[in-house]
């Protein structure tokens, strides 16, 4: 009897930790259905939103504030 194989499902959209990587302190940029969330480094939400560059421009004056 052949074993029946099933293919995994596609991971490739996924968002990977980007703590690791050097220059780290960048924050993370995720889309959940229509909205789009910044987290930071330690995985702490800085803002929620439904439009990606005001989140940006959000996300990223927030880390200059936080981390001078």
């Amino acid at each position: 009897m052949p074993s029946t194989g099933r293919k995994g499902k596609n991971n490739g959209d996924a968002q990977l930790d980007e703590g690791s990587v050097s220059g780290g302190f960048k924050p993370v940029i995720v889309e959940k259905g229509k909205k789009f969330a910044a987290y930071d480094i330690n995985g702490r939400l800085i803002i929620l939103g439904y439009n990606k560059r005001i989140v940006q421009e959000y996300a990223d004056a927030q880390n200059k504030v936080r981390f001078e």
